[in-house]
């Protein structure tokens, strides 16, 4: 058995990754609520080898997983959702224990490549001059101007250090979450079927990492200041305006628009109304157009090819090529079984192949 104390926490990360409550875990493993829960919080702190055996076969871990600290957990105060008010705290447990679970791999990679270190600057703003004031500054600061669309905002991030991670969960109750901390990430639910939505996803999940740093989110107020900024990053005032002034309102000259600023008709529509370019009824009614088609819930027409992330992607497929560690040996070093290093982190981890000569168990005679 491993050398290091069984970790009661660990266990409970690999239980809500696996979107378990304690009762049914305790079913899947033969052992009461109470004794999964002494577990957890460190009043048992040696579980029988069986039952720790038994926790790792069902929630996909190697028994030596559950020995050792968690070195970076994503504490519940770090983190920022944009979600409807209807997604579970479950939900929201597993999605951290998700990240957790790779801020545990990205944390090994960081040891072995060089990733960009973490350039967002922190600027407190909540009116709507200070957040408009505060994007344009996070543009000079990054110095990509204030002018032009941002092409590929995936890149930008991971660029300023920000780890980009598609498809955390598989659940429409939340479109996208961030974390600030020691592994800074933005994590992008790609089962929403609309590329320019992920593009606004992470420009507002940009906006919790600059403006909410240490800031508790999730609030109306907070969610629509970085709303606010993901429009203003995306679609700076001065540009956007003269743009959207060349042609009167119509749809085509919206999805031009579209187009030329790589995000959403929706967002387009909304900083139209914000920067007074479109009046409250114009507002209303191409909304209501849009619902009416099935865009807000369907996803638009005219969406436009998406920068997917690259960074951790990159590192991972480096591995065994210019690293000596292998994917494999990552897996095992992690503890986690290979259907759940896919699970977590959407690679699929390739079985070794033996190299032992294969003969037959009987001969047969060679056919004359």
């Amino acid at each position: 058995m491993p050398t290091e104390a069984f970790s009661g926490e660990r266990l409970q990360l690999a239980r809500e990754y696996r979107g378990l409550t304690q009762k049914q875990l305790g079913d899947e493993v033969a052992a009461s609520t109470a004794l999964i829960s002494l577990c957890e919080t460190g009043k048992k702190k040696d579980p029988a080898a069986d039952l720790i055996e038994a926790c790792g076969s069902v929630l996909g871990f190697e028994p030596a997983f559950f020995y050792g600290k968690v070195a970076d957990p994503f504490r519940e105060n770090e983190c920022s959702f944009r979600h409807r008010r209807s997604a579970p705290e479950r939900l929201k447990d597993q999605i951290r224990a998700h990240a957790t679970l790779i801020g545990m791999v990205v944390d090994r990679l960081r040891s072995l490549f060089k990733f960009p270190q973490l350039n967002v600057p922190h600027v407190v703003a909540s009116s709507d001059e200070e957040i408009e004031s505060a994007a344009e500054r996070c543009r000079e600061y990054w110095n990509i101007g204030v002018d032009g669309p941002i092409l590929q905002v995936s890149r930008l991030l991971e660029r300023a250090g920000v780890m980009v991670v598609p498809n955390v969960v598989q659940s429409t109750k939340v479109d996208a979450f961030s974390r600030y901390g020691k592994v800074t990430m933005i994590f992008l639910n790609q089962a929403i079927p609309s590329t320019s939505r992920w593009v606004f996803d992470i420009a507002h999940e940009c906006g919790h990492l600059v403006m909410h740093q240490g800031v508790p989110t999730g609030s109306i107020e907070t969610e629509a200041e970085a709303d606010r900024f993901a429009s203003a990053l995306l679609m700076p005032r001065r540009a956007f305006a003269r743009d959207f002034r060349v042609a009167s309102f119509s749809w085509p000259h919206i999805f031009d628009l579209k187009k030329r600023w790589c995000t959403s008709a929706a967002a387009i529509i909304r900083r139209s109304y914000d920067l007074g370019l479109l009046g409250a009824v114009g507002y209303r009614q191409a909304f209501k157009y849009m619902s009416a088609r099935g865009w807000r819930t369907n996803g638009e027409p005219h969406e436009l090819p998406f920068q997917a992330p690259e960074l951790l992607g990159a590192a991972l497929e480096a591995l065994g090529k210019k690293v000596e560690l292998t994917l494999p040996e990552l897996c095992d070093e992690l503890h986690f079984t290979p259907a759940t290093f896919r699970d977590v982190t959407g690679v699929l981890v390739p079985i070794p192949v033996s190299e032992t000569k294969l003969v037959d168990v009987i001969p047969f005679p060679k056919m004359a």
